[in-house]
């Protein structure tokens, strides 16, 4: 039986890596936000106190700024790696489905309308494969109703050029024939 574990961890590289650099930018912005509003609530408190005790108050921010700058960029990085993990794993359930089902494309479109899209049953766009495979089995019928078409013709036209024909009925029975085998 035919393993379905991924074996690569990029399927389609540029889009994953797109998904996993606007989740940490997002998260980076949300970091750098929130430092940003905790300084100025502070400062602002920092600036009216500063009259009273203006010392103690500056050896709190000595010692707060770097814990806080320090805690945002950890968090940062933890929830950035997560995140990429995360948005990995989650871009497999789209761009595998899609990888498969171009692949499938490309051999219908050279002919082969055996191919059959299977997908994880965890995996996004099973809908998506179950209609793809129920076109594959129609073209399938219809490829085979052509094929038998086309035979029927070609021996009919064999048949008919042993008989005795005007040549404008010859003629256009050529042209039928080159038609059906162009076909074939």
């Amino acid at each position: 039986m035919k393993s379905k574990n991924r074996k690569t961890l990029f399927i389609q590289k540029q889009f994953q890596l797109k998904s996993i650099a606007s989740v940490i930018a997002i998260i980076a912005a949300s970091g750098v936000l929130s430092g940003l509003i905790f300084y100025f609530m502070l400062s602002s408190e920092l600036s009216s106190e500063l009259q009273t005790a203006h010392s103690q108050i500056k050896n709190t921010w000595d010692s707060l700024a770097p814990a806080i700058v320090f805690g945002n960029i950890i968090t940062i990085i933890v929830i950035g790696v997560v995140a990429s993990i995360v948005v990995l794993y989650q871009s497999h359930k789209i761009a595998g489905p899609l990888y498969r089902i171009q692949t499938i494309c490309d051999d219908v479109a050279k002919g082969n309308y055996d191919t059959m899209t299977s997908l994880r049953r965890d995996d996004q766009l099973t809908n998506l494969a179950k209609s793809f495979e129920s076109m594959l089995t129609a073209l399938q019928e219809k490829d085979a109703k052509r094929k038998k078409a086309t035979t029927i013709i070609v021996d009919l036209v064999k048949t008919l050029e042993e008989e005795s024909l005007s040549p404008e009925q010859l003629k256009t029975l050529s042209s039928i024939k080159q038609a059906v085998e162009g076909d074939q």
